[in-house]
């Protein structure tokens, strides 16, 4: 069941990325460059603005899986009806702050083909923030309960929309920014009560205002406080890098850089949809009484299929780099950024990695001990980056980012085994390094020349890390062959 909730979380997040690849070429066309772009620029508003939700989505994730782990089912309601309260609170504030300060952005915005369609339509995005944020808390609650299948139906249908829609309005006549603005807002309506639905049925009681317990309250606001402060920070550092190659390169270098960095971070989707699963799982065993050994193992399952399916894909990117940006952009791209491309590479597959410790410390509701790494992550990498970026250019900008998710990994895996007391067997820590060792060794090969040595050492060094990595985990991956096996000869035999 886990691995098919994983699917459909690689399909609630990949498929709108397909729709928006095919639908963003005629949005441009109908609207022009620059109304597309100040669409583009609302829509990161409206998704800042999710900030607003406190980290109470993921605080209802983790205190509701503790209680249903803990055997608390009863006090399942009044936390659900709590969180979502607050958050709808809170989203009334982030719409009424967004509409207020919406001609403040337009003033500040230079270069718009018509500020007061522009405000207009902020303003009409605005009234969606509360739907925006609520959803979040339901969300959150149908991850608790394991509803996957669902979640993701609404996360296609929604994320398929935010694209087609505005070409549906626009060709239905409506070419203004305010009448795609309204149906965005209720798409993003209807998205929350059909999550609504979904909660009345997998908690009954979660949306009836008599279920509130106000000590309750305490527990998410610290965890989702918390765990705002990650969410302020870690955007920054994900972003900080490229205005540091654009204040001290130039915008071609930062095109050089950006772009095969965006392409090859849209791999982080595999992680997430994996962590989706992982996270009320992990909670959920933190508060049961024997659920340290099964945590460990989940662990340590998820961090070996995060490396599974990431390494490959990662390294043949890093040494086929400037094959692929020649193919895709031009001969000039593949020059200045196949380098840089290569090491970015390396940095998702560590930033994915992380993943796993990141959730394990945040399910046993210590937000504070990630959002503290953070910040203190923080003045480092700027240093860092700047520094690099002076000396080596967009290489330089990549290894800095690359260091700095490296370092964070590294990090939160003390910081996991610290607080769990989870001390690696002999035999678990000589796998890990062995297959950490080849993994590095078959990265190596994709900075050498000539092509031959790049692709026949990344290739063997490759090979070898995952079939050692199958290997360690033979007897679970035979166990999950026999459960495959019985499962199709029961509905085999049920079918006759």
């Amino acid at each position: 069941m886990t691995g098919r909730n994983v699917g459909w979380n690689l399909l609630g997040f990949g498929l709108p990325l397909f729709v928006a690849v095919v639908c963003i070429p005629p949005l441009i066309e109908s609207l022009g460059t620059a109304r597309f772009g100040l669409l583009t620029l609302i829509w990161a508003v409206v998704s800042y603005f999710g900030v607003f939700d406190l980290g109470l989505g993921r605080a209802l994730t983790q205190q509701v899986s503790s209680a249903l782990g803990a055997g608390r089912d009863d006090a399942v309601p009044g936390i659900a009806c709590t969180g979502l309260a607050a958050m709808l609170l809170l989203g009334v504030v982030a719409g009424a702050l967004m509409w207020t300060l919406a001609p403040v952005g337009v003033a500040l915005s230079a270069g718009l083909p018509d500020p007061a369609e522009a405000e207009a339509a902020a303003r009409a995005m605005a009234w969606s923030l509360p739907f925006i944020v609520l959803t979040s808390g339901l969300r959150g609650v149908l991850e608790s309960r394991g509803t996957f299948r669902a979640i993701n139906l609404i996360r296609i249908a929604t994320g398929t929309l935010t694209y087609v829609l505005p070409i549906a309005v626009v060709r239905a006549g409506m070419n203004d920014l305010e009448s795609i603005a309204w149906a965005l807002g209720a798409m993003r309506a209807a998205g929350c009560a059909w999550h609504a639905v979904l909660v009345a049925r997998e908690v009954p009681g979660a949306l009836n205002p008599r279920r509130l317990d106000s000590a309750a309250l305490s527990g998410l606001l610290r965890f989702g406080g918390w765990l705002t402060l990650s969410n302020v920070v870690s955007p920054m550092m994900g972003y900080l890098d490229r205005f540091v190659v654009a204040s001290l390169l130039s915008l071609d270098a930062t095109a050089w850089y950006v772009t095969p960095k965006e392409m090859v971070t849209k791999l982080l989707i595999v992680p997430t949809a994996i962590g989706n699963v992982l996270f009320p799982r992990l909670s959920a065993l933190g508060s049961s009484i024997d659920g340290r050994e099964a945590s460990i193992r989940l662990e340590n399952l998820s961090t070996s299929a995060v490396f599974a399916l990431l390494f490959p894909v990662t390294l043949v990117l890093a040494v086929g780099a400037p094959l692929v940006l020649h193919a895709w952009i031009g001969e000039e791209f593949a020059r200045q950024g196949a380098t840089a491309m290569a090491v970015v590479c390396l940095g998702v597959l560590l930033n994915g990695l992380a993943t796993v410790p990141f959730l394990s410390i945040q399910a046993r509701g210590r937000s504070d001990v990630t959002a503290l790494a953070n910040v203190l992550e923080l003045p480092l990498f700027i240093g860092a980056v700047y520094l690099m970026t002076r000396e080596w250019g967009v290489t330089g900008a990549a290894a800095a980012w690359t260091l700095r998710v490296g370092v964070d990994l590294v990090a939160l895996c003390w910081m996991s085994a610290r607080l769990h007391g989870h001390t690696p067997s002999s035999r678990d820590r000589m796998l890990m390094v062995a297959v950490t060792m080849l993994a590095s060794i078959a990265f190596a090969f994709a900075f050498l020349e000539p092509t031959a040595l790049r692709v026949g050492g990344a290739a063997c060094a490759g090979c070898a890390a995952m079939l050692l990595l199958g290997y360690g985990h033979r007897q679970w991956l035979r166990a999950s062959l026999r459960r495959g096996v019985s499962r199709t000869t029961a509905q085999q035999s049920g079918s006759r």
